[in-house]
């Protein structure tokens, strides 16, 4: 797999964490990636096989070349067969909107119907990535939305402000905190939050903290799960459980020892880079 992610352009920052390539072959062994809750909105457009969209109890469905990966609440995963070549967009929570205005209500999940617009750019860049050239699709890219960020007329300074305190304090900030800091009420704050990023700062705040989480262990699965509790501001080991399997379906202690085998696995290859967490198994 081939992983590399790119920063954006000064003008682009306070909306874009970054731009990212991958390609990446799947395999019988290893036909499904697991996409977890990670508080960013990805644009991805996929230029090799489709992805399936996997739900048990429901026929597989096929994913089209763009597609919105919103502020989910539980895992996504996805099947493909072959395979793929992306070039995707990580938007910060707040950061989607003057993009993406007219899908404002799929920013919250996944959004499949982006319309005319983002396949006829995913036209223009699709000779380049078959070349695997990755740097004209990228600027492509990137000047579509400087573009639409200059007639962009939707003011993000407040909810901006508030979200990205949420991102610094790794999802540890209380709402009435959040709401002074921007010089609103605590309800003006939950009504804006929600009409720019489509979820309450509680839910977002939630979903960094669970991502970081995810990281932490993903990195050192050996750490001890009652310090990182304590460390990301919960008051009691049960709601840190409960939280983080609610959003993984797995538990914190299940999780780590997913990211032990993976890393037995994967020795000798230190040069592996993973997008999301591998399925480890599960379809």
């Amino acid at each position: 797999m081939k992983y590399k992610e790119h920063l954006p352009h000064a003008s682009l920052q306070d909306h874009v964490k970054c731009f990212w390539t991958m390609e990446r072959e799947y395999t019988p062994e290893h036909p499904a990636e697991e996409v977890t809750p990670d508080g960013f909105v990805e644009l991805i457009l996929n230029f090799g096989a489709p992805y399936r969209l996997h739900r048990a109890g429901v026929p597989d469905r096929e994913m089209p070349r763009a597609i919105l990966m919103g502020l989910h609440r539980k895992p996504l995963v996805f099947r493909c067969s072959g395979a793929v070549k992306l070039v995707a967009t990580r938007f910060f929570a707040w950061g989607a909107l003057p993009f993406l205005a007219d899908q404002a209500q799929g920013i919250d999940n996944l959004q499949t119907t982006l319309g005319r617009e983002w396949d006829e750019l995913a036209t223009r860049i699709e000779p380049f990535v078959a070349c695997a050239d990755y740097g004209a699709p990228l600027s492509i890219v990137e000047d579509h939305l400087i573009e639409k960020l200059l007639v962009a007329t939707v003011d993000l300074k407040k909810i901006r402000t508030a979200a990205r305190a949420l991102h610094l304090s790794k999802g540890q900030f209380r709402v009435a905190e959040l709401a002074e800091q921007c010089n609103l009420s605590a309800r003006q704050l939950q009504r804006q939050f929600h009409d720019v990023v489509r979820v309450s700062p509680k839910a977002l705040a939630r979903a960094i903290r669970f991502e970081e989480i995810r990281k932490r262990l993903m990195f050192d699965p050996d750490q001890s799960l009652t310090e990182l509790a304590h460390e990301l501001g919960y008051t009691d080991q049960a709601h840190f459980n409960r939280d983080f399997k609610e959003l993984a379906e797995r538990t914190p202690g299940e999780f780590a020892r997913e990211m032990r085998a993976i890393q037995d696995l994967l020795r000798g290859h230190d040069n592996v880079v993973f997008l999301q967490v591998p399925t480890a198994g599960r379809t």
